[in-house]
């Protein structure tokens, strides 16, 4: 007979080779019960009517994460190409953060085709400012990270720097996409002058 330690050991060992990508056995074993309550319960010419055939319980839906997108009167189509690789490569869907939720259509009908695939959600923020935006990111708790490619687009302000209703850490990282209207940075010039 193994020790108790020897056994916790084992234990261990398969939790240790075991596939961590592994879906829960949970749905197969509730199905497999249905199915053996079902058959018990089943007339005894063996025939099971078809209302009475064992259901299987449907796995819930994969949640995809989220990457936001931060939308002003302008949205570049480098950083909204920029934001649909990133969700292509990520698996993930986009949350278009804006202001003005009509002018939104207007800036991605044009790239409409190559969001297929992509599930866009929109949410209008009432004010530009730090604290609605962190309001809207922890309600949002799939958000990866958020994406600034304009000055005007509202995850501009999480931005270190710039100041806002409070101060504080940003609920997300923000990446910034483009520099100042396309201009090329000032530290890029200096580096290539002789």
């Amino acid at each position: 007979m193994a020790s108790f330690t020897d056994e916790i050991k084992q234990a261990f060992n398969a939790l240790g080779l075991a596939n961590s990508g592994e879906v829960s056995g949970r749905y197969r074993m509730e199905a497999r019960l249905r199915a053996a309550d079902s058959a018990s319960q089943a007339p005894a010419s063996g025939q099971v009517l078809a209302s009475e055939a064992p259901t299987l319980a449907a796995a819930p839906p994969r949640v995809r994460r989220q990457i936001a997108l931060g939308v002003g009167a302008t949205l570049p189509a480098a950083v909204l190409d920029y934001a649909i690789n990133l969700c292509r490569r990520l698996q993930a869907d986009l949350l278009l953060l804006t202001t003005d939720p009509l002018g939104l259509h207007r800036l991605i009908a044009p790239r409409r085709e190559n969001l297929a695939g992509i599930l866009c959600e929109a949410e209008e923020l009432s004010s530009v400012s730090r604290r609605s935006l962190c309001r809207v990111l922890e309600n949002h708790s799939r958000v990866l990270f958020a994406i600034s490619g304009t000055p005007d687009d509202p995850v501009r302000c999480l931005v270190k720097g710039k100041g806002g209703l409070f101060r504080g850490e940003s609920p997300v990282p923000v990446v910034v996409v483009g520099d100042n209207d396309g201009r090329p940075h000032p530290r890029a010039a200096k580096l290539s002058d002789p």
